[in-house]
């Protein structure tokens, strides 16, 4: 084997491919496009499902594209799949339901031509979710079967790939929950980038597609921003954890605590055919603090207080003194008694104290109304 083909070879051991709406399923540089990239569909036992995928050839040469079978299952938490032989591995698959002409179908450079399929739904089949894809590639896939990655799709060349998932309609168990709904610090600075942890968990037997949002409150109660929730639909297979990223809320000026509620709705409504929606609920707060802004506040406002005692302190040992020369007494040493606290102490204590609280209520007034 030349080191060029063990290269391919290494590269085309695993099919990764990930069911986003907005992604094309091809590798750097494949110049294959096919649309949909996804077809969802709710079917009856025993129906026949029609439909189609066009693929167009974006590469700058004509190219024969072939069409072969696979089934998928989920992989990891980030929403990808794992494309896998049919029959390798029990499981809600249909691949084996799927009919298509596999015979090789020469495309020239910027041509697009429609493939037309059917998936024929076994009648016995239960309800639930089945999972599948139609891959086009520019050569005849090859299948290692002797290694750990038995069933994985190695055909040496570049290639995409339709998901198709269908629910079977019937007495469905659909259920999920909230593994994980965090941040990842419980105190932010100014500005502030919150990125939020949103974890899925779908335990039922078919696939669901969560959306929702997350409201963010300040410590009186008034909403400052939403954060939504998987806005491109992606789905999270039976048994599987999905972790949605990338929830930011992001900016300059916050502070005090925050509560962020999050808010997830999944299934299918009963006049779309299945059972109604369901909701998840959760709550994480966290704070906000400005230090920037607080410590060289503070600090002014501690340089301002021990100033105004130095001069207190000094005001007062300069009219003792001269009330004593003026009773005669010009050579008594004044000793200060440590019983008891000083009223000027107390004072300044005081006053520091209502300086700090001005300025959490003017703070906390403005973020209110203006921020």
């Amino acid at each position: 084997m030349t080191i060029k083909k063990g290269f391919l070879f290494v590269v085309a051991l695993t099919a990764i491919i990930f069911f986003k709406t907005d992604i094309v399923f091809a590798q750097e540089g494949a110049g294959i496009k096919i649309s949909p990239v996804r077809i969802e569909e709710m079917v009856d036992p025993g129906q026949a499902l029609h439909s189609e995928v066009s693929v167009t050839n974006e590469s700058g040469e004509a190219k024969t594209f072939y069409v072969y079978l696979r089934d998928f299952k989920s992989e990891g938490e980030s929403g990808s799949a794992r494309l896998i032989e049919p029959g390798t591995e029990e499981g809600n698959y249909l691949a084996s339901w799927i009919v298509i002409s596999n015979e090789g179908t020469l495309l020239q450079s910027g041509e697009t031509k429609t493939f037309p399929f059917q998936v024929i739904v076994p009648a016995e089949v239960g309800p639930g979710g089945y999972f599948g894809a139609i891959v086009f590639g520019t050569e005849p896939p090859r299948i290692q079967m002797e290694n750990e990655d038995k069933g994985a799709g190695m055909a040496i060349a570049q290639q995409t790939a339709c998901l198709v998932l269908l629910r079977v309609k019937g007495d469905v168990y659909e259920d999920a929950q909230i593994v994980e709904f965090n941040t990842d610090k419980d105190f932010y600075s100014t500005p502030f980038s919150v990125d939020f942890t949103v974890r899925i968990e779908n335990i039922g037997n078919v696939h669901i597609k969560p959306r929702g949002s997350i409201s963010i409150k300040n410590m009186f109660g008034k909403e400052v921003s939403i954060v939504k929730i998987n806005e491109k639909g992606g789905n999270i297979l039976p048994k599987s954890i999905r972790n949605f990223g990338q929830n930011f809320w992001n900016g300059d000026n916050a502070f005090g605590k925050y509560t962020a509620s999050l808010g997830i709705t999944y299934g299918v409504s009963a006049d779309e055919g299945g059972q109604g929606k369901n909701s998840l609920v959760s709550v994480k707060t966290f704070w906000i603090i400005p230090w920037r802004i607080l410590i060289p506040i503070t600090l002014i406002l501690l340089f301002i207080s021990g100033t105004f005692m130095l001069f207190i302190r000094l005001y007062k040992n300069k009219a003792v003194r001269k009330a004593m020369e003026r009773a005669g007494l010009p050579n008594v040493r004044y000793v200060k008694t440590r019983k008891n606290s000083s009223p000027t102490v107390h004072f300044m204590v005081i006053l520091v104290i209502v300086f700090i609280m001005m300025f959490i209520l003017l703070s906390g007034l403005y973020f209110l109304f203006f921020s």
